[in-house]
């Protein structure tokens, strides 16, 4: 059962959730209308003050998940082309993000190889460059990422990932991206170790959970995503827990930026575990082989890592739109 405290938050949480969809609603509405506003206004303009138009037509999609009510627009200005090669560029990923987000998963990869493709040869031909913040960049793949993954699509994540490998020459977009596949590589292959002892004193390695499903769960008391999800995954470990399945969390709070030893974030994380009536083992992240986040590629919270029976990661970064639906699916329900 939740702690009173527990039910207390969930309870404010779920109010206060209602309150702000409601006027998220209403502020996506007009979003909406701004965005076909925006839209006539550019067919009206010449080709260079319409670039413009439409480049902030896109930026606004993208600030607002509205990639499908733009991909009309994006579809035009990639047939047409523009003067605006930073237009052209935004244009295709809003295009790209749409076919995802429509189910078109081979449709946005091969969309991909041709806007890589066309970006090599405008270099071939010393064309003029996007002016795309790094930035942004890593933003814009990131939600690539993240669609791909949370649709289960790891394959064709790993083809993206690495066609962009092949391409990337920035500094910050390698290490992103080469994050992204070290992360992506995980399924399919043995998990990593998780060896050491919980916040109980009790040693525990993952080895020794061989024939159960695990997920694995990165977090910290200070990440607020990482506190919503916890009733959540209590339901649902409640629910498979006599399928086989089980819970192991991580924490990070020793990787604050400003640095934490393990007796100084100790009482926050027990006080958090409490609070929240966390009953699966719980290990700190530390250094050498209890690194266990850089073992798992973790480099943004909240994370997880679903491993099978055999020991094989199966899924990762698991969220409410396909969590409960792939854990019944490991777990033979």
């Amino acid at each position: 059962e939740s702690s009173p405290k527990a039910s207390a938050v969930a309870g404010a949480d779920k109010e206060i959730r209602a309150i702000n969809d409601a006027y998220d609603q209403q502020r996506l509405q007009l979003e909406r209308q701004r965005l076909e506003s925006l839209a006539r206004l550019a067919e009206r303009q010449s080709p260079a003050a319409g670039a413009v138009t439409y480049e902030q037509l896109f930026r606004l999609a993208i600030a607002n998940n509205l990639f499908i009510d733009a991909a009309k627009t994006a579809e035009i200005v990639v047939q047409k082309g523009s003067p605006s090669p930073t237009t052209l560029g935004l244009a295709n990923f809003v295009k790209i993000i749409a076919e995802c987000d429509r189910g078109e998963h081979e449709q946005a990869l091969q969309t991909l190889r041709r806007v890589i493709d066309a970006s090599d040869d405008a270099a071939r031909n010393n064309a003029a460059k996007p002016t795309i913040l790094t930035s942004e960049k890593i933003e814009l793949c990131d939600l690539y990422y993240q669609r791909l993954i949370h649709s289960s699509k790891v394959d064709i994540a790993k083809q993206a990932f690495q066609l962009l490998k092949d391409r990337v020459r920035d500094p910050a977009m390698v290490e992103f991206v080469n994050n992204r596949l070290n992360r992506l590589n995980l399924v399919g292959a043995k998990a990593p170790a998780i060896r050491g002892t919980d916040l109980d004193g009790k040693p525990f390695d993952l080895a020794d959970r061989k024939g159960k499903v695990t997920l694995v769960v990165f977090w910290a008391s200070w990440c607020l995503p990482c506190a919503s999800e916890i009733e959540t995954l209590q339901q649902i470990s409640e629910a498979y827990r006599s399928k086989g399945f089980q819970v192991v969390g991580i924490n990070l709070d020793t990787l604050q930026d400003d640095g934490g030893k393990a007796e100084r974030v100790l009482p926050n994380v027990r006080r958090f575990l409490i609070d929240y009536n966390v009953t699966w083992p719980t290990l700190l992240n530390g250094d050498g082989e209890k690194d266990y986040a850089k073992a798992y590629g973790v480099t943004a919270i909240p994370s997880n890592t679903l491993i099978a029976r055999d020991g094989t990661v199966v899924q990762i970064d698991l969220v409410q739109k396909n969590l409960e639906s792939t854990i019944a699916l490991v777990t033979g329900e």
